[in-house]
């Protein structure tokens, strides 16, 4: 596609000349897990009750011995030590029990070719969550680094295409097309393995009667209401699922600028319009990003340059001294 096909429209001049309402109404709505959540520090938990169910068995051993021996000063030692740790160990557990969850949305306005009485135009809708957790810890923590150094930022931008034709008479709606974005209908929760190059359309008539787009997979991938429903498992397993809706509080305009705030370029996203509307078979239109899985391969790199090649990371443990080194190495990578 040409650059000349689409052009970004200055969002202050279309709310000038069609409202904030065209925005607002055909922002896809979403269904989230509330399941959907970072790696617990399971170990500090175990460890937590533990230490407090055998603190409550030395508490009532110490009192029902205190006629025989009692030592008063080992029993106050005993039990501020174990109540510190305690603490410290279900703080922990308390900051790695985080949910990730939708924060807000950013749009950005395209205009395509124009017909006789009407004008192609894209709403790309920018769903922003909180983070995102790879199923695997130990890759995890490597995404995490990676996040830190390159991107500056931890959370997780996904992206969806609506595509409409408006009047230019009245400058309403004249057809909505339909919607573009990675299907991730089919795959477990948890799946490691992620196909990036899943983008399909649908035709507006797929959200009718309340068919919401429904987060596929930990990577927040799309699929529909209906599919999610098919999918037994994932519905029972990740429920209870949640409705977000956009308003004009939550729906921001993503500029230039901010773009170049958030490090952009460094993830790989493309802006333009990835379809042409204007010419016959929509629904066959394919879209292939050549740097989709540039965030993976430079991890696969690090692991391979630092850690060894061919070699199976199970536990945290397996990387815990070479995270100083790898954290280096992203950093280099910064031009």
């Amino acid at each position: 596609m040409s650059d000349s096909d689409w052009r970004k429209i200055d969002f202050r001049q279309f709310l000038n000349d069609y409202g904030i309402d065209l925005v607002v109404n055909n922002a896809p709505t979403i269904l989230y897990s509330k399941k959907d959540k970072e790696h617990e520090a399971l170990n500090s938990l175990i460890i937590f009750f533990f230490i407090a169910g055998g603190l409550l068995i030395y508490i009532a051993v110490s009192y029902f011995l205190a006629p025989i021996y009692f030592n008063l000063l080992l029993f106050i030692i005993i039990v501020i030590v174990a109540s510190i740790v305690d603490v410290f160990l279900l703080i922990n557990y308390t900051k790695s029990n985080v949910y990730i969850k939708p924060l807000e949305c950013w749009f950005e306005v395209y205009k395509g070719k124009q017909e006789s009485d009407a004008v192609f135009f894209c709403f790309t809708y920018y769903p922003i969550f909180t983070g995102i957790c790879h199923p695997n810890a130990v890759k995890n923590i490597l995404y995490k680094l990676y996040q830190e150094q390159i991107l500056k930022s931890k959370i997780n931008i996904t992206q969806i295409e609506v595509y409409l034709k408006l009047k230019n008479t009245d400058r309403s709606i004249q057809e909505k097309l339909g919607v573009f974005f990675q299907y991730g209908e089919g795959n477990p929760f948890r799946d490691e393995e992620i196909n990036r190059g899943s983008w399909k359309f649908f035709p507006f008539q797929k959200s009718s009667n309340d068919n919401f787009l429904a987060v596929a997979n930990w990577e927040h991938q799309y699929e529909w209401q209906d599919d999610l429903e098919y999918d037994f498992d994932k519905l029972h397993e990740y429920a209870p699922w949640v409705i977000q809706r956009w308003t004009e509080l939550n729906l921001k305009p993503l500029t230039e600028e901010f773009k170049e705030k958030i490090n952009w370029d460094a993830r790989y996203i493309e802006s333009k319009p990835k379809l042409k509307p204007w010419n016959e078979g929509l629904e066959k239109q394919i879209y292939e990003n050549p740097l989709a899985y540039k965030d993976v391969e430079t991890i696969s790199e690090a692991i391979e340059k630092i850690i060894g090649k061919d070699i199976k990371l199970e536990k945290t443990k397996d990387i815990k001294d070479d995270l100083p080194v790898i954290k280096s190495y992203f950093r280099d990578l910064i031009p």
